[in-house]
C-alpha cells in the first residue's frame, strides 16, 4: 500500500520513478522539504521552520518519538509508505566523563504511525504559513495604510492617467482622421475606460479594498496595439483579458512589492481577518491544537480564523 498526500490515507498506486519522500524533515536546521506538483511536473520546495514553530513540533511529538534524552534528528516519508527515522540518544560515557549523543535509525513506527506523523508535520507548516500570513498582513497594512504611502500611490497612477490622457488629446480634434477604420472611436472608448476605472482611496469605503483594488488594477492596451494584435478586429476592443497591461511604469503594486512584499495577498487576508477570519481546515486545525503546534504564536490563534 502506497501514501498519498492529498488524503492522509493509504491507497494503491504505482510506485514513482525514483525513490524521493513526500516529505522531509531535519529538525536540526529546522528544514522542511516537500514534494509539490506543478506544470503537471513533481518538484520540491524547501522551508525553514521558525524557531518557535520547529520547538512546538518537537515539545507536542509522544515522547517516545522524541523527548531531551532521545530526540528526534530527521523524518522522511515515502510515496510507498517506507519512512526514514533518524534519532540521537544521549549516553554518558564514564571514560571521558562527558555525555554524547549517539545516532541511530528508529524503525518501530507501524503504518498509522507514520500516517499519523505525516499529518503532524503538514500541520506545523500550516500553522506557519496562517501565522506567517497574518503577522505579515498586519506589517504591510499598517504601512501600506499610512497617508503618505496612499498619497503616493494616487500620484503614481493620477500622473500616468494625466500623461496617457495628455498624449491622446489630438485624437479629439476635430480633424483627427482614422489611420484604420473606427480608429477615432477606439481611442474614445480608450480614454474613457481611464477616466472611469482610475480610482483613489478616496472613493473606497474601506482602504483595504483600495489596496486590492490598486493591486488588481490593469491599463488598457491603446487602439494601436490593439489593431497590430487583431487587424480584422474580430474580438471587440477592451472585452478580453489580453487588451489589459500591468506594464505602465509607476504602478504602485510594484513599488511597494520592491520595499515591503506583496501588499494585494496581504490586502486579502486583512480583509479576512476583518470580515470571518484566515480560512483553514477544521482537521487541520485540530491537528495544530492536539499537538500544541501554535504555542506562543500571535498569529495562529482561533479569532483569527474561519474553521471550516
Amino acid at each position: 500500500m502506497a501514501f498519498n498526500p492529498d488524503d492522509f490515507q493509504f491507497e494503491k498506486i504505482l510506485p514513482p520513478e525514483e525513490h524521493k519522500p513526500i516529505v522531509e524533515w531535519d529538525a536540526l536546521s529546522r528544514l522542511m522539504l516537500i514534494r509539490v506538483k506543478q506544470a503537471g511536473e513533481w518538484t520540491y520546495q524547501a522551508t525553514q521552520l521558525t524557531p518557535q514553530v520547529n520547538s512546538n513540533l518537537l515539545d507536542g511529538l509522544p515522547d517516545e518519538w522524541s523527548n531531551d534524552n532521545d530526540r528526534v534528528v530527521a523524518f522522511a516519508v515515502y510515496e510507498d509508505g517506507d519512512y526514514t527515522f533518524i534519532k540521537e540518544k544521549l549516553k554518558f560515557d564514564f571514560d571521558t566523563k562527558k555525555s554524547k549523543r549517539i545516532r541511530y535509525e528508529y524503525d518501530n513506527l507501524e503504518d498509522s504511525q507514520v500516517q499519523e506523523f505525516f499529518n503532524i508535520l503538514k500541520a506545523a507548516l500550516t500553522v506557519q504559513n496562517v501565522d506567517s500570513d497574518v503577522v505579515k498582513s498586519r506589517e504591510l497594512i499598517d504601512l501600506a495604510t499610512t497617508q503618505e504611502y496612499l498619497d503616493s500611490v494616487s500620484q503614481e497612477k493620477n500622473n500616468n492617467l494625466n500623461t496617457l490622457l495628455r498624449s491622446t488629446d489630438w485624437t479629439q480634434l476635430v480633424d483627427a482622421v482614422d489611420t484604420f477604420d473606427g480608429e477615432i472611436e477606439l481611442w474614445t472608448k480608450y480614454r474613457q475606460y481611464l477616466r472611469d476605472n482610475t480610482k483613489t482611496p478616496a472613493d473606497f469605503d474601506d482602504l483595504l479594498d483600495f489596496l486590492i483594488w490598486d493591486e488588481e488594477f490593469r491599463w488598457p492596451i491603446d487602439p494601436f496595439t490593439y489593431h497590430k494584435k487583431d487587424p480584422d478586429h474580430t474580438v471587440e476592443y477592451l472585452t478580453v483579458d489580453d487588451h489589459f497591461s500591468f506594464t505602465v511604469a509607476g504602478s504602485g503594486v510594484y513599488n511597494t512589492e520592491k520595499i515591503v512584499g506583496d501588499l494585494g495577498y496581504a490586502a486579502r487576508i486583512a480583509k479576512n481577518l476583518q470580515e470571518n477570519g484566515v480560512p483553514i481546515n477544521k482537521q487541520m486545525w485540530d491537528k495544530i491544537q492536539q499537538y500544541s503546534l501554535n504555542k506562543d504564536l500571535t498569529g495562529a490563534l482561533p479569532d483569527n480564523l474561519n474553521i471550516q
